[in-house]
C-alpha cells in the first residue's frame, strides 16, 4: 500500500505545524529543503493501517516565484506528487488567507480546509457563515482548533477521505464580474474547435483566464484564430479579482475587525516613535537577562556535573589506561561532549524567549520598529535581533537567523554574528583590562565591543554590494494580532530545536577538541612543549607587526580559542603560572550524590536570584593577573594588551559558531568567515597599533 502525501499549506503563522503536531501526537522531525536553510518539517504516520506522509510547506501568501518560502511551495506544489492539499486558514483573518485558498483551487487538487484558531473566533464573539464558504469554495472546511482534540480526529478521517475523492472546482467570480463572466463563457464555449473535446468545467476556467486577461491563455485564443477583442472582457488583472472576490465574502463575517481594536490600542503605544523605542530596549534588556543570566546557573551546573564529576569516575573507571589515552579521553572526548552539552540550558532559555515573541505577535513589531535603521546597513529588523542575542553567544545568534524571510539576508546577517563579543569572551577582556588598564577597565571593554559592532556595520556595506548577498526586495511583514502565548507549543518548539541542536553539534566539535588536544599534548606531554607551542614560537614574528607577536604565548593562546574563547584564560594560567592538574580525588557515591544535589539546588536559586542586574566582577584571579601584566612591560604594554584583545574580537569563531554556521548555510558561506576572521583582525589589529604607535 502506496503512502498518501498530504501538504500543509497556508500563509505565514497560521497554525500549520501545530496541526502536524496534533496529527502525529509530536513525532514530526525537522530539517532543511535541499539547497537552503528553510526548515522541513515532516511526520509519517499510520492511520487504520494506511501510512500517511504529513508535510508542513512554508507558509506563503500566493504560489509565485518570490521569497524562498514562496518558491519551495510552489515548485512542491507543481512538480511533486500531492494525493490531498490541507489549506490551514486564520479564522480570524479570511480577507487574507482566503486568496491563496483561490490560488491552491487552481492546482485542481484534492483539497480541504481547516478554519483554525475557532477559539479565538468564539473569545471575540465573531461569526462566520462555514455553510456558505462551504458552497462557495466546493470545499469541505473543518473549523477547529489545533488544540481540540475532537478536531483532530475529525481532520484525521477527512483527510483519509478525501484523498481519492474527484474534485472540480468553478471559478471565483466578483459579483460585479458575473455578467461578463457569463457572456464571455457563452461567446467562448461556441468558437473552441470540436477537436478540443473540453469539458464544461475546462471552458470555465478557459473564460476565467480570458477574462482576467491571461497571456497564455491568449495566446491560445489566437492560435485556435479567436479573437479575444471580440469576447467580453474585464480591465483588471485576475490578482485584483480574487481580492475583490475575498474582501466580498466578508460580509458572511460579523464584524471581522472586532479581533483587531485590542492589538490597535496596543499597537499605539508599542509602536509609538518614542515610547515604543523605550519598550523595545526595556523589554530586549529583560530578554538578554533571562537569557543569559537565567540560564548561567544551569550552565554551571552542567559544567560542574561534567569537569567535577564525569571526569573523576571516568578517570577511576579507566586508570588501567595508559595516561596518554585516559588523557585523549578525558580532555578530548568527554570535554568536547561537554562543551556541547554545557550550552543546552542557554540554548532552551534563548528558543523559549524566541518563541514566546514570535507567538505573542511582538517579534514582528520589533523588525517594524528597526526596519529602517538597519536599512541604511542592507539588513532589515529581524536581522538586529540576531546580531544583538550574538553579544551572548554567538551560536544561539546564527541559529536565530532563520527567523529572517530572506535568504540572502539570513547569509549576510549570519557572517556578521560572529563580530558581536560573545559573553565567552569578557573574562579574556576583564584580565587583560585588569592587568594593563587599572581603573579604566570598563571603559576599555566598552571600546572593544563598540569596534565590533563598527566592524561588522562596514562589513554589511561592503559585502551587501556582492551578487552573493545584494538584495534590493523590500522587506514585507504582516503584523499579527497579539495572541497569548501557549505553552504546549512553545515547550515543544524548545524540545524539538534543542534536540536538533545536540544532535548537530557534538561531531564536528568532539573531533576539533581530539585534533587540539593532539596538538598541545604531543610530542611529549607538556603543554609548553608541544607542538602548538613550538609552532607558536616559530610563528610569533608574523604578529610583532600587531604588537602582541612579541610574547609566543599570547599567539599559543589563539589556536585553543577557536574551541572556546574562554580557553585563553586557562591557556594563560597554565602556562604562566605552570599550574599542573590537581588528582582526582577519592570516590565517593554518597558524598558525590548529596554534592550533586547541593549544586543543583544552588543553580535553582541562582536562577531565583538572576532577575537581579549585575555588573560584571574584575577577576578574583590576582595571581593571573599579576602574571598577565608581565607579558610586555615596555611603554607600549597597553597599546600591545589591546591590540590582542581586538584580534581577539575579530579572530575565527568558536568551533561551535563554525558548526552553527556551516550546518545552517554551508562549508561555503562558513569559509568565508574564517578566510575574513584571518584578514580582518589582522588588518585592523595592525592599524591599531601602528597608528598608535606613532603617538606614543
Amino acid at each position: 500500500m502506496k503512502t498518501l502525501e498530504v501538504a500543509f499549506v497556508g500563509n505565514p503563522n497560521v497554525g500549520k505545524s501545530a496541526w502536524i503536531n496534533a496529527l502525529s501526537n509530536a513525532q514530526f522531525k525537522v530539517g532543511n529543503w535541499s539547497g537552503v536553510t528553510v526548515e522541513k518539517k515532516e511526520a509519517s504516520v499510520q492511520w487504520n493501517k494506511q501510512m500517511v506522509h504529513l508535510i508542513d510547506l512554508p507558509g506563503t501568501y500566493a504560489l509565485e516565484d518570490g521569497t524562498s518560502e514562496e518558491a519551495i511551495t510552489a515548485r512542491y506544489l507543481y512538480h511533486e506528487h500531492v494525493d490531498l492539499i490541507v489549506n490551514v486558514v486564520d479564522a480570524t483573518n479570511l480577507s487574507r488567507n482566503l486568496y491563496l485558498t483561490l490560488k491552491l483551487r487552481q492546482l485542481h487538487l484534492p483539497m480541504i480546509v481547516i478554519f483554525n484558531f475557532m477559539d479565538e473566533v468564539n473569545k471575540y464573539d465573531m461569526q462566520i457563515d462555514i455553510a456558505h464558504f462551504r458552497e462557495v469554495l466546493q470545499l469541505d472546511i473543518y473549523p477547529y482548533s489545533a488544540f481540540d482534540h475532537e478536531g483532530s480526529d475529525i481532520v484525521k478521517q477527512a483527510i483519509l477521505s478525501h484523498v481519492c475523492k474527484p474534485c472540480t472546482y468553478d471559478p471565483c467570480i466578483p459579483s460585479k464580474d458575473l455578467d461578463r463572466y457569463r457572456n464571455a463563457y457563452h461567446q467562448l464555449s461556441g468558437r473552441i474547435p470540436m477537436y478540443m473535446e473540453c469539458s464544461d468545467d475546462d471552458i470555465k476556467w478557459m473564460t476565467f483566464s480570458v477574462l482576467y486577461r491571461n497571456q497564455k491563455m491568449i495566446k491560445q485564443c489566437n492560435a485556435w484564430n479567436i479573437d479575444v477583442n471580440t469576447l467580453t472582457v474585464s480591465d483588471k488583472e485576475e490578482e485584483l479579482a480574487m481580492t475583490e472576490w475575498c474582501d466580498e465574502q466578508m460580509e458572511y463575517v460579523k464584524d471581522p475587525l472586532k479581533r483587531l481594536q485590542k492589538t490597535r490600542r496596543i499597537d499605539h503605544f508599542l509602536l509609538h516613535p518614542i515610547f515604543g523605542w523605550l519598550f523595545m530596549i526595556f523589554s530586549f534588556s529583560l530578554l538578554m537577562m533571562f537569557v543569559f543570566q537565567g540560564s548561567a546557573p544551569f550552565n554551571d551546573f552542567i559544567d560542574f556535573f561534567i569537569n567535577d564529576m564525569v571526569m573523576k569516575y571516568a578517570n577511576a573507571a579507566l586508570s588501567f589506561l595508559p595516561s596518554s589515552a585516559r588523557d585523549l579521553i578525558l580532555h578530548g572526548v568527554i570535554a568536547g561532549v561537554g562543551g556541547v552539552l554545557v550550552f543546552v540550558p542557554l540554548m532552551a532559555f534563548l528558543y523559549f524567549a524566541l518563541s514566546l515573541l514570535e507567538e505573542s505577535g511582538y517579534m514582528a513589531r520589533i523588525a517594524f520598529l528597526l526596519d529602517r535603521l538597519m536599512q541604511r546597513f542592507h539588513l532589515n529588523g529581524k536581522s538586529f535581533v540576531a546580531l544583538l542575542l550574538g553579544f551572548g553567544c554567538n551560536v544561539p545568534a546564527i541559529y536565530a537567523t532563520r527567523t529572517l524571510a530572506n535568504e540572502k539576508q539570513k547569509k549576510l546577517t549570519a557572517l556578521l554574528v560572529p563580530f558581536m563579543s560573545c559573553s565567552a569572551r569578557l573574562p579574556v577582556y576583564m584580565l587583560f583590562a585588569a592587568a594593563f588598564f587599572k581603573g579604566k577597565a570598563a571603559i576599555t571593554v566598552l571600546c572593544i565591543y563598540g569596534i565590533g559592532i563598527m566592524i561588522a556595520l562596514m562589513t554589511a556595506l561592503v559585502c551587501s554590494h556582492m551578487d552573493h548577498f545584494h538584495d534590493d526586495s523590500l522587506f514585507v511583514m504582516e503584523l499579527p494580532p497579539y495572541r497569548m502565548p501557549s505553552i504546549f507549543v512553545i515547550f515543544h518548539k524548545v524540545k524539538q530545536e534543542v534536540m536538533g541542536y545536540v544532535r548537530k553539534a557534538c561531531g564536528v566539535v568532539l573531533w576539533a577538541m581530539v585534533f587540539l588536544w593532539g596538538l598541545s599534548y604531543f610530542p611529549n606531554g607538556d603543554v609548553t612543549n608541544g607542538y602548538l607551542a613550538q609552532f607558536s614560537k616559530h610563528v610569533s614574528f608574523v604578529f610583532e607587526p600587531l604588537g602582541f607577536g612579541t610574547r609566543w604565548e599570547s599567539v599559543a593562546s589563539l589556536p585553543g580559542s577557536i574551541v572556546a574563547k574562554e580557553t585563553v584564560v586557562g591557556f594563560m594560567d597554565q602556562i604562566l603560572l605552570q599550574n599542573t592538574v590537581d588528582e582526582i580525588e577519592p570516590i565517593d557515591p554518597v558524598e558525590d550524590i548529596k554534592t550533586i544535589a547541593f549544586e543543583a539546588g544552588a543553580a535553582g536559586k541562582g536562577f531565583l536570584c538572576a532577575w537581579i542586574p549585575h555588573m560584571a566582577k574584575e577577576p578574583q584571579n590576582a595571581s593571573l593577573v599579576s602574571a598577565i601584566s608581565q607579558l610586555w612591560t615596555d611603554k607600549k604594554a597597553n597599546l600591545r594588551a589591546f591590540s590582542f584583545m581586538v584580534y581577539l574580537l575579530l579572530t575565527i569563531p568558536c568551533v561551535m559558531s563554525l558548526q552553527a554556521l556551516g550546518r545552517e548555510y554551508g562549508w561555503k558561506l562558513m569559509a568565508l568567515s574564517i578566510m575574513m576572521a584571518l584578514i580582518i583582525p589582522y588588518l585592523v589589529s595592525f592599524g591599531i597599533f601602528q597608528f598608535f604607535s606613532l603617538l606614543t
